[in-house]
């Protein structure tokens, strides 16, 4: 089920200028996220044993790099390696990385790989990646909330900044079944609104 998130349409970016690329970015950085600076890497095509090299190598060469951290957590994932891959998942998303903290927020939520589930946890992150503008948290948070999956928490976002991300969301490009689905929370925020 992660492989089908991480790469669904949902999860789409657009490469970014601003950072110096990495042997660790050519082999591992997922095409549909949004702080990528290379095209990307399909998940089916990643060289782990590489990958893992050039992204231990990125961060020994810059250790507060966020996107290195992700990546690193991205492909010890996907070679089965969660034990090693959690800690750095937990360091990109303490960086602010939007795709980390959608993606641990997403492990938490649903438990996967032996990870405890921790739905609060989820709030929080996905309203962190929402407020930094992913698209797949600014659908999911409003999408959880009015579905009640996070009624043990202290839901953080109010009724307007829940509308206003789903409108955000809308004014992307979106494909027809992403637009459905933004369509589909928006009438079910609008219901919940109403409630006492």
């Amino acid at each position: 089920m992660i492989i089908a998130l991480i790469s669904c349409g949902f999860i789409a970016g657009t490469v970014s200028a601003d950072d110096h690329i990495t042997e660790c970015d050519r082999l591992i950085s997922h095409p549909k996220d949004p702080d990528r600076v290379t095209t990307g890497v399909p998940t089916s095509e990643m060289d782990h044993a590489a990958g893992i090299a050039a992204c231990l190598a990125a961060i020994e060469s810059d250790s507060d790099s966020a996107r290195a951290h992700y990546q690193l957590a991205r492909v010890y994932f996907y070679d089965g390696q969660v034990d090693k891959a959690m800690p750095h998942l937990e360091i990109a998303s303490a960086g602010n990385y939007r795709q980390a903290m959608f993606v641990l927020g997403y492990l938490l939520d649903v438990g996967v790989e032996g990870i405890e589930p921790d739905v609060c946890r989820t709030e929080d992150l996905w309203l962190r990646s929402a407020r930094a503008g992913r698209l797949a948290a600014l659908v999911s948070y409003p999408h959880h909330v009015v579905r009640g999956r996070f009624d043990a928490c202290e839901i953080q976002a109010g009724k307007a900044e829940m509308v206003e991300f789903l409108e955000r969301a809308n004014a992307r490009k979106l494909d027809y079944y992403q637009g459905v689905l933004v369509s589909d929370v928006m009438v079910d925020l609008e219901h919940w609104r109403q409630r006492p």
